[in-house]
């Protein structure tokens, strides 16, 4: 039996799903899948430490290269832990329209590391509520400005 959250059970967003834990005390029930709802999509910003690498749902989306934030500065764990709850302040200002999130589809793996293997075979798409259910594969987004979020 797959531990269900209290998201729609059609549609599932999640914001750079949670790893140390999981992988340390969770069975692979508890982890993100796919198969946990019809259209899952994920925002990748600290992939490999605190957040799931690679791909985890249906469309995956790297925002800057998917571990570290601009802003987020410190010790290695406060970069860290501004940087996984940063997808939420991203998510919410793609939301608002206060960003403009262009995601360019590109290769299968996450965080991204120097070249990040553009594909031109998909359509990019917008970061927000109107991510097409359609939407399938890695994306990756570059966000330049350094959005102003409580998690510091």
């Amino acid at each position: 039996m797959r531990m269900k959250t209290n998201c729609h059970p059609c549609y599932s967003l999640c914001l750079d799903p949670a790893r140390p834990l999981v992988s340390e005390f969770g069975s692979r029930r508890f982890r993100l899948t796919r198969e946990d709802a019809h259209v899952v999509h994920v925002l990748h910003t600290n992939a490999g430490f605190l957040g799931e690498s690679g791909p985890v749902g249906h469309a995956d989306f790297c925002i800057n290269g998917g571990q570290r934030q601009p802003g987020c500065k410190g010790h290695l764990m406060r970069i860290s832990r501004c940087s996984h709850f940063m997808s939420s302040c991203y998510f919410a200002a793609s939301v608002r329209r206060r960003l403009h999130i262009d995601a360019i589809p590109c290769d299968s793996s996450c965080p991204k590391q120097g070249r990040w293997g553009l594909r031109m075979d998909r359509r990019s798409v917008l970061l927000g509520n109107d991510i097409p259910d359609t939407a399938r594969g890695m994306y990756c987004a570059q966000v330049d400005n350094e959005e102003n979020c409580p998690f510091d």
